[in-house]
């Protein structure tokens, strides 16, 4: 199906092209209005991300590859900063000229493009163009999708996973990295005895992890199905996060942990400088903390109290919108880019490079993704934590406006631990500040 849709494209703007020479021009909008068609002839598609570093090179690569594949589009990417700092960008310029024609969006930002109005309903372009979406994974979807509607294209999936300097823990005589908070304390308490140069394990207070966490453990984040059935009008956390913040003090005050406050760089610097023996953070980094480190780097699926049976995470990362308005050659040349972008062969040309996963079942059958594999099982350890996560309204994850601000709180609340607050009053601070954000955001939305 994927080649007869890419052939039906290729007519598609043959015939447009023929008919924009014969009107002699377009205007240049982005996305609203007509499009823009380059001195050579090409539909010129405006593309927005988030992606820096590393992670940006392959990017590049990747837009590259889609140029020189196809004589009838041009795909022009830019970074716009971080998710929240392009999505308000996008939001501002209300699909006037210069705007995006693709952003980039961060999963917590998936219910504000959605009350936006501004982007168009991927499920509507997937039929109108025939778009074969039967290998996306079934997580994925389970994400994006509201009501039956999948408003943006899988793209970039990652998820929170353990890093540990897997010689510290064999020396300590853990093979097998532990599963349940109880396990790590113990493991922490035998690196601490056996080796006084490193310090067991590093924290610092990352929002995005600690509400995955909630996930795993089997907690709604917010109410009302994480916002599936309805709209969510309060956080409903507070058994989860309770548990989790009293393992990270317990650490703490054992001499165990490291504090890094909200600086994730240093606590990636701490680990490839043997200075802690694990940390939590986003399997994006994975490829960077694995190239950064002269010693083995194990990863391990998020960790769960004793007794409570993991149920997997929700696909984080990112996707990609297209955005509403735009006249049919420009539409369709970005579902073209969409047909590419998702392409087993360039996802895990995207995995391989980075540390995100595949989003379709496809790319880890593909030699690419089995060499890495082989080469670097740590990301296939991360893919897999995805793979095998139930598909419930729990690992669907939260559907919030306000996920930035619960994430926020939720950071400023493990401050608040680190500084020797009681957890129950820094859990309850988070509560009140982000159900107040939902409240008000709410009452935008109905007014």
């Amino acid at each position: 199906m994927r080649k007869s849709f890419g052939k039906r494209l290729a007519a598609m703007v043959v015939s447009v092209l023929m008919l924009v020479t014969v009107l002699g021009g377009c205007a240049d909008s982005a996305s609203g209005g007509n499009s823009v068609v380059t001195s050579d002839g090409k539909v010129q598609i405006s593309f927005w991300h988030s992606m820096s570093g590393n992670n940006q090179e392959v990017l590049d690569q990747i837009v590259e590859g889609f140029n020189a594949s196809q004589d009838q589009y041009v795909v022009v990417a830019e970074n716009q900063g971080s998710y929240d700092e392009s999505t308000g960008k996008f939001f501002n310029m209300a699909n006037g000229a210069g705007s995006a024609h693709i952003i980039q969006i961060g999963e917590q930002n998936l219910q504000s493009m959605i009350d936006s109005g501004m982007i168009a309903s991927i499920s509507d372009l997937i039929e109108k163009y025939d778009f074969d979406d039967s290998d996306l994974l079934e997580q994925v979807v389970n994400f994006y999708t509201v009501n039956d509607t999948l408003y943006v294209m899988p793209f970039n999936c990652s998820s929170p996973v353990v890093y540990y300097n897997k010689g510290v823990f064999d020396a300590a005589g853990y093979t097998e990295f532990p599963s349940t908070f109880e396990g790590i304390s113990e493991a922490a308490a035998a690196i601490a005895a056996q080796n006084d140069s490193i310090t067991p394990v590093g924290m610092y207070a990352y929002g995005y992890a600690l509400d995955q966490m909630v996930t795993n453990m089997g907690g709604y984040i917010i109410n009302n199905e994480n916002g599936r059935a309805s709209r969510a009008t309060e956080v409903s956390y507070q058994d989860q996060i309770t548990q989790i913040y009293d393992w990270i003090k317990s650490l703490q005050d054992a001499g165990y942990l490291l504090n890094y406050g909200t600086d994730g760089t240093n606590t990636i610097s701490g680990f490839t400088q043997q200075q802690i023996g694990m940390f939590i953070a986003s399997s994006a980094s994975a490829r960077n903390v694995i190239d950064s480190s002269e010693f083995e780097v194990g990863i391990a699926p998020l960790p769960v109290p004793e007794g409570v049976e993991a149920q997997g995470v929700y696909a984080g990362g990112g996707a990609l919108c297209a955005a509403a308005g735009m006249d049919e050659q420009t539409e369709a040349g970005v579902m073209a880019f969409f047909e590419y972008v998702t392409s087993p062969e360039v996802q895990a040309e995207w995995a391989s490079g980075t540390g995100y996963f595949p989003i379709c079942h496809g790319a880890y059958e593909t030699e690419t993704m089995q060499n890495t594999y082989a080469e670097l099982p740590q990301l296939e350890v991360a893919a897999q934590q995805l793979l095998n996560s139930q598909v419930n309204s729990i690992t669907a994850g939260p559907l919030l406006s306000q996920l930035p601000q619960l994430r926020t709180d939720l950071q400023s609340a493990l401050e608040a631990v680190f500084n020797g607050s009681d957890v129950a009053s820094a859990v309850e601070q988070a509560v009140s500040s982000t159900n107040s954000a939902i409240t008000s955001a709410n009452e935008g939305v109905a007014n």
